[in-house]
């Protein structure tokens, strides 16, 4: 596991939940981000964060049972393959839990603020709309992942998902 900690933000479950956490290294830039938006009248909650294997194993076999393997391969990853076992990965909500990991979150002021200005902080959104044939997963404009400032304004600035920056393979498909 990586050092974790609870960033200082509004908190969509009890600090002592597992998914409260966040890489030590992604805490300062979530918090100045969380801030920032504050600041322009937008609130922002930490929907989740590191997530270990065993969490990720009960999240993803849930999917499975309600939603078949295939399904669940689209919008989860398989145990140990999550990058919210990293603790660089966030999903970021709104207040109201309007369109909590869901696609219309992306129209609410919460997610129009993150989608315009998550780079400024380190962030990227790591499953963009369009993209799926690439990353493997469906769009997700509450995920970000946290890849450092001058990585995230590179990213941006390319229009490009992470594999596609780094020329990697697209995703691959499973059985």
């Amino acid at each position: 596991a990586p050092k974790l900690t609870v960033p200082n933000v509004r908190l969509r479950l009890s600090a002592t939940e597992e998914q409260m956490q966040i890489n030590t290294q992604t805490a300062p830039a979530i918090k100045e981000m969380f801030n920032d938006a504050s600041k322009d009248g937008v609130s922002l909650v930490f929907g989740s964060g590191y997530r270990s294997a065993a969490k990720q194993k009960l999240f993803y076999n849930s999917y499975v049972a309600k939603d078949g393997k295939k399904a669940a391969d689209s919008y989860s990853a398989r145990p140990g393959h999550s990058e919210h076992q990293t603790g660089f990965a966030a999903d970021v909500t709104s207040p109201s839990g309007k369109c909590h990991l869901q696609i219309c979150w992306e129209d609410t002021p919460e997610g129009q603020r993150l989608a315009s200005n998550s780079w400024r902080y380190g962030f990227i959104i790591r499953y963009p709309n369009g993209k799926t044939n690439i990353t493997g997963y469906q769009y997700e404009p509450w995920h970000v992942r946290y890849v450092g400032k001058d990585l995230a304004a590179k990213i941006h600035e390319s229009g490009q998902t992470l594999e596609e920056f780094f020329g990697l393979p697209d995703a691959p498909t499973y059985d």
